[in-house]
């Protein structure tokens, strides 16, 4: 086994240095993603100290230190950073003082570490958003980004599949067949044991898909639909209401900005006829969706009140700085015995928060809750102005798109789940915004130079920011 081990490290070292002089850290963030999503910590990892160590936690360390080489050989220019830079990094930064003066609550008191999630969810995170938004970007990168996520989405339909039809042969890696490792069982969960983080995946590696379409030949279309296809019937079988959502949400929308304005009341109409429709014909299919694992999941719609009466109760009693990082587990306890109302709130008990907002709100107060909503907000407005920018490439216009898309995807089950719990759902956000915000900033500067080039010359010296005003 250490004959491997070494032999694996040596190509490693080779195969960096050989990415490291020629390649995109762009791919390199879209590798990162996707391996570490693969290859988590049940298929490999080394514990040092507090921290374990997976493909995935090296790959990003190997790509913060590409950057720094390449930043330091001068062959990247940092660019200036916007206010969506700003907000993430008040965000994570408060987050990190809010951990540090939390006092621990023990291993009865939390199911998950909060110093693995600090560090899995917003850490890694930030560090592959900073990676991305100062790598190269263009349209063949972004080809190329697309492509990976659209391989690993086609992947993780075929595994889904694999899991809900017991053939476990066709399942890899191989942790995903093992009953007693996450949750979920008997659904399409994929390498994170967990059916939503599997639909998030396969939604945005659906929207990856479609829009590499236009780039693609005769044949690849062909290929795509057939991708397209294959990851929606997966998307199914992860019975994740907010999967579902989460896409339908997005081409409830999306193509509706693609399309041209004639076009758009026909859209709609038919958009509301089919929304009408397929309310009387499977609303209360939805409802009451079987599962494998649990049968019916009504009770878990129901189980989102409860949630909700004791997330506000908490934020409360700790409306501005919130209980404490990564202690709703163990400070939710007290709340459960309130029976003023005739919801039951017992249930909880064992239970980790189910809706990313009300976490952050009640962990962390209003202070987490606004930096943290700011930052969406910031984000969508960013895409937006990409994709609404009539002087902007179509890719540029494409990818702001296609993070509005991942946002639709990304919100829609943060409503149903703590994506936090998730860390993965992070980086697939991270590396889509990260990819937008830098496009932003680099159009920005682009601009400031030419307004700068165009400083008409004069005798006195203009103040910086009045040239426009002295010219008129």
């Amino acid at each position: 086994m250490a004959i491997l081990v070494l032999i694996f490290a040596a190509a490693t070292i080779v195969w960096s240095l050989v990415y490291a002089k020629h390649a995109s850290l762009l791919v390199g963030g879209t590798i990162f993603v996707s391996l570490g999503y693969l290859f988590n910590h049940h298929f490999w990892n080394i514990g040092i100290g507090p921290i374990s160590l997976t493909m995935g936690r090296l790959l990003l360390v190997g790509l913060v230190l590409l950057l720094a080489w390449r930043w330091y050989r001068g062959q990247i220019k940092l660019r200036p950073l916007t206010g969506s830079d700003w907000l993430a990094v008040m965000l994570v930064s408060y987050l990190t003082l809010r951990f540090a003066l939390t006092p621990e609550a023990g291993a009865a008191g939390t199911s998950v570490s909060p110093f693995w999630r600090l560090i899995a969810s917003f850490w890694m995170p930030a560090a592959l958003y900073g990676v991305v938004r100062n790598a190269e970007l263009s349209e063949r990168t972004w080809n190329r980004m697309l492509a990976g996520l659209t391989l690993l989405g086609v992947y993780l339909a075929v595994t889904g599949i694999a899991e809900v039809t017991e053939q476990w042969w066709a399942v890899y890696p191989r942790f995903i067949a093992n009953p007693e490792l996450g949750m979920h069982f008997g659904r399409a969960r994929g390498p994170a044991l967990m059916s939503a983080s599997l639909g998030v995946f396969l939604a945005v590696a659906f929207w990856a898909a479609w829009f590499l379409w236009s780039h693609a030949t005769r044949r690849g279309q062909l290929i795509l639909m057939g991708a397209l296809g294959l990851m929606c019937a997966t998307l199914y079988f992860t019975y994740t209401r907010s999967t579902w959502i989460g896409l339908a949400g997005g081409l409830a929308i999306i193509p509706l900005l693609q399309s041209s304005r004639r076009w758009r009341p026909v859209l709609l109409g038919g958009l509301a006829i089919t929304a009408i429709i397929g309310g009387v014909l499977v609303g209360d299919k939805l409802l009451n969706v079987g599962r494998k694992d649990d049968g019916s999941s009504s009770h878990s719609v129901y189980q989102r009140a409860s949630f909700a009466i004791v997330s506000v109760r908490m934020f409360a009693d700790a409306p501005l700085l919130g209980c404490g990082f990564g202690r709703f587990y163990d400070q939710k306890i007290p709340y459960l015995a309130d029976r003023s109302q005739q919801i039951e709130l017992d249930s909880l008990r064992g239970l980790d928060h189910h809706n990313t907002l009300l976490s952050i709100l009640t962990e962390t107060g209003l202070v987490g809750f606004t930096l943290f909503v700011g930052l969406l907000i910031a984000w969508t407005r960013a895409a937006w102005q990409l994709a609404r920018n009539a002087t902007a490439e179509r890719w540029i216009q494409a990818q702001g798109l296609f993070t509005l898309a991942t946002l639709i995807v990304y919100i829609a089950n943060a409503l149903f789940h703590d994506l936090t719990l998730s860390p993965s759902a992070q980086w697939l956000l991270c590396l889509t915004t990260g990819v937008t915000i830098g496009l932003q900033s680099q159009m920005r500067s682009t601009a400031d130079c030419w307004r700068r080039t165009k400083q008409p010359q004069t005798d006195r010296p203009i103040a910086p920011g009045h040239w426009e005003a002295s010219v008129t």
